[in-house]
């Protein structure tokens, strides 16, 4: 007797087992593991109040800022956000009792006091950016003196000079270039401006314009890292200079060998092709001992770099360059001898809400930033999901189908033999 019935069900099974079998490898190459090996925590020392605090990071946390987030002891996220310009929207400030004209040694001046919208208080903002219509000859270089007070009697009314690590100018160079604008840290009432000639005859101060901005570019730089300038081979008039690690730069202190006169340097940051990709030097420098005028100080958008190049114009010639660093930071709200860690490696953990709605932060230029501590292994953090083998991926739909190929010949040729089955 023939038992087709069994045979059938027989080769059905076969071919379940394998389309089960054929679906589970797949499963098993499309499975993830997680990596763990690469999670990494470092702890910061407990905030010393309250309220706002900033976070300083070094080169190698700056490196890993991708899927970065902060967490207290139970591992639950706290909400930051990277300080960085336009941060915060800049604010138009009214000027009030603006005083214009030429002082006893016949300097050009300007005294104003700030108006504050209402509700703000001195240091709304951070810097304060002052626009100058000035009306002169040019060509012309001015170094200014500014001075600002406080209106709450604790200085007795007396003006108070800003001390910059680099001298304030402003110049007139027409076509060459010129700037007026000034960038000021904002903790006064009343500001007085002097202009003094450096090359030319000092302008006069027309008007002026004031605005509060949030540029943590524009503060002084934590590090100022020295460096040696090698010619640079097969290309004329450049010379490099290479940092031991990559930092977040955000100007250049160049001096130029005298005599000088102003010029615009051609600023380029890291290697091979990529190093094609120039800032462009809106900033002049120069050095003329005789005249007693020297301007070294290049501004820079944030740039994470560990390679540059210098291209001056023909007869220019470096003398020294020191490279200023401001580290990326982070502010977050904080609570008094709370532990919080920043975890790095991993996948970022989301935080409720967004800081971005709040008003500025006063603290992130006035208080010390917090330390980070060693690199310690994080139980916390989030793993990367990193296929079984991402090589095999983009071969796996040629696999699939040729699996497929072989169980259909395989269930094709069980179903023949079911039907034409053996007396």
């Amino acid at each position: 007797m023939n038992h087709p019935a069994p045979r059938n069900r027989t080769a059905l099974r076969l071919v379940s087992r394998c389309l089960c079998l054929g679906l589970g490898l797949g499963l098993v190459l499309a499975c993830a593991r997680e990596d763990r090996a690469a999670l990494n925590r470092r702890s910061m020392a407990p905030s010393p109040r309250s309220g706002w605090a900033r976070l300083s990071l070094d080169a190698d946390a700056q490196r890993q800022m991708k899927g970065a987030w902060i967490g207290d002891e139970a591992g639950r996220s706290i909400p930051f956000q990277e300080a960085r310009e336009g941060l915060w929207d800049t604010r138009a400030l009214p000027l009030e009792n603006l005083l214009t004209g030429r002082n006893a040694e016949g300097q050009p001046t300007a005294e104003f006091s700030l108006r504050l919208p209402e509700g703000w208080k001195v240091g709304e903002r951070e810097t304060l950016r002052l626009d100058l219509d000035l009306e002169g000859q040019t060509p012309w270089v001015a170094q200014v003196q500014a001075e600002r007070r406080i209106e709450d009697g604790s200085q007795g009314g007396a003006f108070i000079a800003y001390d910059p690590a680099a001298p304030l100018h402003l110049y007139d160079l027409s076509p060459s270039g010129s700037r007026r604008t000034l960038n000021l840290p904002w903790d006064g009432h009343r500001y007085r401006l002097t202009l003094l000639p450096s090359q030319g005859t000092a302008p006069h101060i027309r008007r002026v314009q004031a605005y509060a901005e949030t540029r943590p570019e524009a503060l002084e730089a934590e590090l100022a890292l020295e460096g040696t300038l090698a010619p640079e081979p097969g290309r004329p008039r450049t010379w490099r200079l290479t940092l031991p690690d990559a930092e977040r730069v955000v100007g250049l202190d160049l001096v130029l060998a005298p005599p000088a006169a102003p010029l615009h340097p051609e600023i380029r940051f890291g290697d091979g092709p990529e190093s094609e990709r120039g800032w462009a030097c809106q900033d002049l420098v120069w050095n003329l001992p005789a005249l007693g005028t020297r301007s070294s100080r290049i501004a820079l958008a944030p740039v994470l770099t560990k390679t540059l190049t210098v291209s001056l114009p023909e007869g220019a010639a470096p003398q020294s360059l020191r490279l200023l660093v401001r580290r990326q930071t982070l502010i977050f709200p904080a609570e008094a001898g709370r532990s919080y860690a920043l975890h790095l490696g991993g996948e970022a953990k989301p935080a409720p809400g967004s800081l971005g709605a709040l008003p500025s932060l006063r603290v992130l230029a006035a208080t010390a930033p917090l330390a980070l501590g060693p690199r310690e292994p994080d139980d916390q953090g989030i793993p990367h999901r990193i296929g079984a083998d991402q090589r095999a991926r983009p071969w796996m739909p040629w696999i699939a189908g040729l699996a497929m190929l072989i169980l259909g010949g395989l269930a094709w040729r069980l179903f023949g033999r079911a039907e034409h089955p053996q007396a």
